[in-house]
């Protein structure tokens, strides 16, 4: 015979009073911060990496015309 499947209830966390909350939350809070700081800290690394040269000679379907990435770039800057 077949055992029935048990359900998994999920653990509910505590319930607290609005001062225990407003404290826990400030905790949180303060581990967010760090967490964005961090992040943004990579992504400024990410921004200053040296750039690679690209030799291959891509080239893409404009409007008006097929384009190399020279020529986008330039275009670009003007």
């Amino acid at each position: 015979m077949a055992k029935p499947k048990r359900r998994k209830t999920m653990k509910a966390p505590p319930t607290v009073s609005l001062q225990e909350w407003e404290a826990a939350r400030q905790q949180l809070l303060v581990k967010e911060k760090k967490l964005t700081r961090a992040r943004d800290t990579l992504a400024a690394e990410r921004r200053r990496m040296p750039w690679l040269a690209v030799k291959k000679n891509y080239q893409f379907d404009g409007p008006r015309a097929k384009r190399t990435c020279s020529t986008c770039s330039r275009a670009a800057a003007s």
